[in-house]
This record gives structure tokens, sequence and C-alpha cells, in this order.
């Protein structure tokens, strides 16, 4: 927390998350663990994708993962836990190793 100073590179905060587009190299990532059905979810045949928006950290870790789109019975939830186990290569800009926001996608499908 805490406002953050440190820009002096033609203004740019490199402290922030980008989108892909500003990014000279994206973030790459490396391992994403399957999100697990619910026993509630597999009951009712609940299928479908789960799409979250998340910030793959210059540190290696993934925050502010907040659902784009939904689907009930825990499977939203499911699939947050697992985008938190995501394993990446950061993404890098001018150099330097950055933040970038992604959009994870699970897919919930019953055979």
């Amino acid at each position: 927390g805490g406002a953050g100073g440190g820009t002096g590179n033609n203004g740019i905060d490199y402290n922030r998350p980008f989108s892909s587009r500003e990014v000279s190299r994206k973030a790459n990532v490396i391992s994403k663990p399957e999100a697990k059905y619910t026993e509630e979810a597999r009951r009712n045949q609940t299928m479908g994708t789960v799409r979250l928006r998340a910030v793959l950290n210059a540190n290696g870790t993934v925050s502010n993962i907040s659902p784009v789109q939904g689907l009930p019975y825990g499977l939203t939830e499911k699939a947050i836990e697992a985008a938190r186990q995501v394993k990446f290569t950061p993404a890098q800009k001018d150099g330097r190793t950055v933040s970038q926001w992604v959009t994870l996608e699970y897919a919930f499908t019953i055979y």
C-alpha cells in the first residue's frame, strides 16, 4: 500500500501493471494448474468457462484476480484458487521486469 513515486524514465511508472500491448516481452505462463470441479457443480452438470483478469507480477506472484465471467456452484472460486498457482516468467518492458495484466480462462467440461 501507500503512495509510490518513482517515475523519471519518460514519466513511466514501472511499478504499475502494464497491458500486453505495452510490454516489450509478454509474461510467459510456464504452468497453469487445472481448476478442480466441485461436487455440486458435477451433480448439476455445470459446464462452461470461467474467465479471470489478473496481474502476473514482476516478483513472480499472481494478484488482483477478479472474475470477468463466472460459473455457479463454487467453480469461480476453484478457478481463482488455480490461478493463484500459475507459474510464469514475468513480462519485460525496456529491459526491466514488470507486472502485466492477463486474462486466464478455465474451461469446465464433463465427459
